[in-house]
């Protein structure tokens, strides 16, 4: 087994180690700069072990390397397409939550209209202040504005 055979492999095994916080790195940043921070930290990662078995990357070498940066750039696009999807779906919700708090209302207020007009104590009952008189619960006409 040739000396650049073992270093490619130890690059591979370096950038796609559990303990590399490149690829199988859980807390990949959205934006630019946790992308840019993440190509670094590969770059240098197969630069450092290249250059501790002492070979010079070959074409072999830059391809695995290259995979490897591939594969990284993949999963930041996978994170952030399941970010907007759950943006998305969240704004929807939302949607339909105001929807149905705004139709409730709407329903409300037409069957309170409804009611005052079908059944007149409702109306009465409705249009009133409760007061007390003598110990004793009783309906005073509100004062209109």
């Amino acid at each position: 087994m040739s000396k650049y055979f073992k270093a490619g492999k130890a690059v591979w095994k370096a950038l796609t180690s559990k303990k590399s916080p490149t690829i199988t790195s859980v807390g990949i940043k959205k934006d630019l700069t946790g992308r840019r921070k993440t190509f670094e930290e590969m770059r240098d990662t197969a630069d450092t072990v290249y250059k501790k078995y002492g070979v010079k990357i070959g074409e072999s070498g830059k391809t695995a390397k290259r995979k490897a940066i591939i594969k990284g750039s993949q999963i930041h696009d996978k994170y952030d397409k399941a970010v907007k999807a759950r943006k998305k779906a969240d704004t929807k919700l939302k949607r339909k939550a105001i929807g149905g708090a705004s139709a409730a209302v709407v329903g409300t207020v037409g069957a309170h209209g409804a009611a005052k007009k079908k059944f007149p104590k409702y109306k009465k009952v409705m249009e009133s202040d409760i007061v007390i008189k003598d110990g004793k619960l009783g309906l005073k006409a509100k004062k209109k504005k």
